[in-house]
């Protein structure tokens, strides 16, 4: 069985083995076979196909920016294996896109960010080129809205999980050129060769919100998949983890950790994760920590949960008894009262079915540091379409133009525009209820 090279690092990396984990049984599931990826060969061809990507970096940079994206749409074209969908530039959404923008910059007297937020069908099988046209379509709508050369840059994950599909050469390659030109994601930066880690460093996880934080507050362009992955490891990844994070904020026991892990070692499945699981040292000190990974595993339906039904609740969006069990328990460990729980499982049961998370803490943080700071932001969602008719569909753009005392400002575009105000996280709902399935 193929292997993803994961170790206990106890830091927050460590959650990443159990999506690894829930990987590769729905690898074996599906009887794919991926390339076989000796450590021996990695650790010999990965740093010299880092520099080589890192090269191809050097070049697109001092290239003009239309002829960058021009070379982008090319081989987004290719690797969509002659399924494209035609971009229409002039499209009214875009039109009113960018008047907002110049809007926005004319009140601000500074640019506005453009974050593109693309949907994420599965990456295998009939509609995984799609993932390639929703990034193409994405670059050329915020080169449209923006009215000038620009370069946008995708934020994309580069670690071996995210190219398990890939060969040791192109994985190499592809780190070093998508990693660096645009703001790649490592998210298992820590088990990486010395060398490897040297010359792709900057692509660690701990780093991309900061490389995330320069490009946005200098009034760039992004575009990122808003669920941050396919439906199964981002409800895991971003709705479980979000979820988890809430309940412990209004937990009483919010500033009495060694009691919360008291009471979750009185279940027996708690206990068997805290023997058996991935979570190094580092984490098992932390009872928020210890939780999440213990949730984590359970909606993933991993051997040391008793949640082990196949599929998972991960994949199919749907939570099991054996999953709403140690849920509920969670939540009781946290001694939240029975309205509490009752709340707290209206939330999860809405988000839970979704494959696009609402991102909550993502919204949160580009009020916080970038809006915040004056800068306004645009938002421009793309979004795929399957069945009888496959396609791509840019849709209205909604904008952030000022925060005061917690609450957003904006407006969302349409025939007739219309005003918006509430929270960071008021805005993570509405928005993806309105964009995303």
């Amino acid at each position: 069985m193929y292997t993803y090279p994961t170790t206990p690092t106890g830091t927050a990396q460590d959650l990443m083995s159990i999506l690894t984990g829930a990987g590769e049984r729905a690898i074996a599931r599906g009887g794919i076979v991926l390339p076989r990826k000796d450590p021996w060969a990695r650790s010999l061809l990965e740093p010299p196909f880092n520099l080589g990507g890192l090269l191809v970096r050097a070049v697109l940079e001092r290239m003009p920016a239309d002829r960058v994206l021009a070379i982008h749409d090319a081989v987004y074209r290719r690797l969509a294996e002659g399924r494209s969908y035609p971009f229409q530039e002039d499209a009214p959404v875009l039109l009113r896109a960018k008047a907002e923008a110049q809007r926005l910059a004319e009140a601000a007297g500074r640019e506005c960010a453009l974050v593109g937020l693309v949907s994420h069908p599965p990456v295998l099988g009939e509609m995984g080129h799609l993932n390639f046209e929703l990034v193409r379509h994405a670059g050329l709508a915020l080169r449209a809205v923006r009215g000038r050369p620009c370069r946008p840059r995708n934020v994309v994950a580069v670690d071996p999980f995210a190219l398990d599909t890939a060969g040791l050469v192109a994985e190499g390659l592809y780190v070093g050129f998508m990693g660096l030109y645009h703001l790649g994601l490592d998210r298992l930066a820590f088990v990486r060769s010395a060398l490897s880690a040297r010359i792709v460093g900057e692509t660690a996880w701990p780093r991309v919100v900061w490389r995330l934080d320069r490009r946005l507050a200098d009034g760039g362009e992004v575009v990122m998949a808003v669920s941050g992955g396919v439906p199964e490891t981002a409800r895991m990844l971003y709705t479980m983890r979000e979820w988890i994070a809430g309940q412990r904020h209004l937990s009483p026991l919010r500033d009495a950790p060694v009691e919360v892990l008291r009471r979750l070692r009185a279940y027996k499945d708690f206990r068997h994760f805290e023997a058996e699981g991935p979570l190094g040292s580092g984490l098992r000190r932390s009872a928020g920590r210890m939780l999440e990974g213990w949730l984590m595993s359970v909606v993933a339906g991993h051997p040391w949960s008793a949640a082990t039904q196949e599929p998972s609740s991960a994949e199919t969006g749907c939570l099991f008894p054996a999953a709403r069990e140690a849920l509920e328990n969670g939540l009781c460990a946290l001694d939240l009262s029975s309205e509490q729980r009752v709340e707290a499982w209206a939330v999860l049961d809405e988000e839970w079915s979704r494959e696009t998370p609402f991102r909550r803490r993502f919204f949160r943080y580009l009020a916080g540091r970038i809006l915040e700071r004056g800068r306004p932001v645009l938002f421009v969602p793309v979004v795929h379409r399957w069945g009888q008719r496959p396609g791509i569909v840019v849709r209205e753009a909604w904008s952030w133009q000022a925060q005061s005392s917690g609450r957003i400002s904006g407006r969302v575009l349409g025939d007739v525009p219309r005003t918006w105000q509430g929270t960071a996280d008021e805005f993570a709902v509405e928005f993806g209820r309105a964009n995303y399935i």
